[in-house]
């Protein structure tokens, strides 16, 4: 089988899309275990370009009150829940042999065969090998792997349990004067669905649209500070 990594998965920052406008962009959150000792933080998502749906999160096991191993580790994006009062996202599905268990992260080694270990972790049975060759017309192919269709049909990667806290929440609103007013009008640009394509954008509106997505959360993550 083929080890050979493949570009259908990505991380959000270095993709052609972005966060929709009215979920909560949880880059940068922290992470927080069953009874709210801190695991780390959320240094990334990892999405599905085809599909466009966010699979995984990149979980920095930084400074964490478990002492815990320090390393970057994918957790499926299913195992995540956002804080009802907090911008913190709980994992109380996931447990501390789960997490000492997982394969450290490697951008440029994402292979299938990483996420079925993933997926052996947190005790879902995935064959190494299909049982019997897929279809052409059931299957597709990247970079020499053949992904199976049902693969992602699993709880463990659906976004229900992630947004079903936040789905009512409003983004906090710059300043007038502010100076990403340019991130602003580009956030405002949306389609719909889970994430959206930015590809149309030049680079320069593209570094605008990031700069405002980081304003959101220094002002969001540091707001009581200055109360």
């Amino acid at each position: 089988m083929s080890k050979v990594k493949y570009d259908r998965l990505q991380e959000l920052d270095h993709s052609n899309f972005e966060i929709t406008k009215g979920d909560p962009d949880i880059r940068g959150w922290d992470v927080r275990y069953r009874n709210g000792e801190r695991i780390g933080s959320v240094e990334e998502l990892v999405l599905d370009t085809k599909a466009k749906k966010v699979r995984y999160m990149i979980v920095d096991l930084d400074e964490n009150e478990l002492r815990l191993e320090h390393r970057k580790v994918l957790i499926p994006i299913g195992f995540a829940e956002l804080d009802n009062g907090n911008d913190d996202v709980l994992i109380p599905n996931v447990s501390v042999d789960q997490l000492c268990s997982l394969p450290d992260y490697n951008r440029n080694s994402l292979t299938h065969e990483v996420e079925r270990k993933i997926s052996s972790v947190f005790g879902r049975k995935v064959n190494v090998e299909p049982v019997k060759p897929l279809q052409s017309s059931d299957r597709a192919t990247v970079a020499g792997e053949d992904i199976d269709p049902d693969f992602y049909s699993h709880e463990h990667y659906s976004t229900d349990n992630l947004y079903k806290n936040r789905r009512n929440k409003v983004k906090p609103k710059l300043n007038k004067e502010s100076e990403y007013d340019d991130g602003l009008r580009l956030w405002e640009k949306r389609t719909e669905g889970e994430i959206i394509d930015t590809s149309d954008l030049t680079n320069e509106e593209r570094e605008k649209l990031l700069k405002y997505r980081r304003e959101l959360y220094r002002q969001r993550r540091y707001k009581n500070e200055s109360a």
